[in-house]
């Protein structure tokens, strides 16, 4: 193969890398990064300790543990303490989801991470975060003209991955309209199970507000969203 072959082959794979990094999401390169950089300090420090240079050696072992750890003494972090009984803090894993008539989407309780299916259209089955800009701008303007709440659903993911800019472009559409909750849809969206206590219903309230608060970047319709969950459990 030429040289002029291999430097084809050698632009179209920077490119690729490129476009990759452009269309993914922040948190996960910053999780990439940051785990990356644990794995690094951790291995250094290991081969300080077996030369014999502790002092160094352990320097950098507490580095990778507060970035693997995300700062925290512990990983999970300590149990909570409620009304005098110890309880775990609440298991990794948990999410909460939303459902319309043209998406789904699901809220990582741990990362804070947003998710999301097409339910209906050309779309159908395939991840949002597979779909180009163009494509969501499609998908949002086809599902604003059906259905409200998939808009606004769609519209909380524009502000995440495209940028609240968007909405100057003049495809913002209105999707105002405000549909009744039901219980079953409340205990989805906070990422509860029937039995939940009043005191797990006001912790996944606040662990999720934490995540989507539109002061930290998030949306105002899943804030919205998780207040109006709180409030029909709680009646």
């Amino acid at each position: 193969m030429g040289p002029v072959a291999l430097g084809v082959l050698a632009l179209i794979a920077i490119l690729m890398v490129v476009r990759a990094f452009i269309l993914a999401d922040p948190k996960v390169l910053v999780r990439i990064v940051r785990y990356s950089g644990a794995a690094g300090l951790g291995v250094i420090s290991v081969l300080l300790m077996v030369t014999g240079r502790i002092a160094p050696a352990f320097f950098l072992g507490s580095m990778a543990w507060g970035l693997a750890t995300g700062g925290r003494i512990w990983p999970a972090g300590w149990p909570q303490i409620s009304r005098g009984q110890w309880r775990p803090k609440p298991a990794s894993g948990a999410s909460s989801s939303v459902r319309a008539s043209w998406v789904e989407m699901q809220l990582d309780h741990d990362t804070g991470e947003m998710s999301g299916t097409v339910l209906k259209g050309s779309h159908t089955g395939a991840p949002l975060d597979r779909l180009g800009r163009d494509e969501l701008m499609a998908l949002y303007r086809e599902a604003a003209n059906d259905d409200a709440e998939s808009a606004r659903l769609l519209e909380a993911w524009l502000d995440r991955r495209v940028g609240p800019e968007w909405r100057d472009s003049g495809q913002h559409a209105d999707a105002s309209a405000r549909e009744a909750m039901t219980r079953e849809e409340a205990m989805k969206i906070l990422g509860l199970k029937e039995g939940a206590t009043e005191d797990d219903i006001r912790s996944a309230h606040r662990r999720l507000m934490k995540q989507v608060h539109p002061d930290r970047g998030g949306s105002d319709y899943l804030a919205a969203k998780i207040n109006r969950a709180r409030d029909v459990l709680l009646g």
